[in-house]
């Protein structure tokens, strides 16, 4: 993965409630997707991930990358 350091300034970031609000879906289901489809991009950072600790943190995208599987993937599946 990517340090955020890497992401450029105008560069949009997306969390799963954003995808589900954006999609009008639960949240569940997005997180369904992220784990489970492997053409879903990979998350560009966790943050606020305990060390150790087991939890899972925030993970967060390039929003350009998740529209582009939206458009490829998530769409066909309603048509």
């Amino acid at each position: 993965m990517a340090t955020m350091s890497a992401v450029d300034d105008g560069e949009q970031l997306v969390g799963i409630g954003d995808i589900a609000f954006q999609l009008k879906i639960t949240r569940q289901a997005v997180d369904y997707w992220t784990r489970k489809d492997p053409k879903f991009p990979e998350p560009l950072q966790v943050i606020n991930a305990p060390t150790g600790s087991g939890a899972k943190g925030t993970r967060v995208w390039r929003k350009r990358e998740v529209d582009a599987w939206i458009i490829d993937h998530y769409r066909r599946r309603k048509a």
